[in-house]
């Protein structure tokens, strides 16, 4: 790996990591930050199921963020309300 760091390793190797954090999304949020490749391969998973309880604002909201973040609907399989 040497100075390359992270960027070094071969892209499986994040999606691999990633899938073994699938349901921590904690952790998955915190892989988010770590550099693009891993904001990218972990947003399937983010918002592979998406959850809003008791509260109609939180829609509108969630609405609102999807038609700011166009590439995030791609990843929305499901939709909890």
């Amino acid at each position: 790996m040497g100075s390359r760091g992270i960027q070094g390793l071969p892209q499986e190797v994040f999606h691999m990591v990633l899938d073994c954090l699938e349901n921590n999304k904690s952790s998955l949020r915190s892989c988010s930050l770590v550099c693009r490749s891993w904001l990218q391969a972990s947003r399937p998973l983010l918002f592979a199921t998406v959850s809003l309880y008791a509260c109609e604002r939180r829609l509108v909201d969630f609405l609102g963020f999807l038609d700011t973040h166009l590439d995030i609907t791609d990843h929305v399989l499901s939709l909890m309300l």
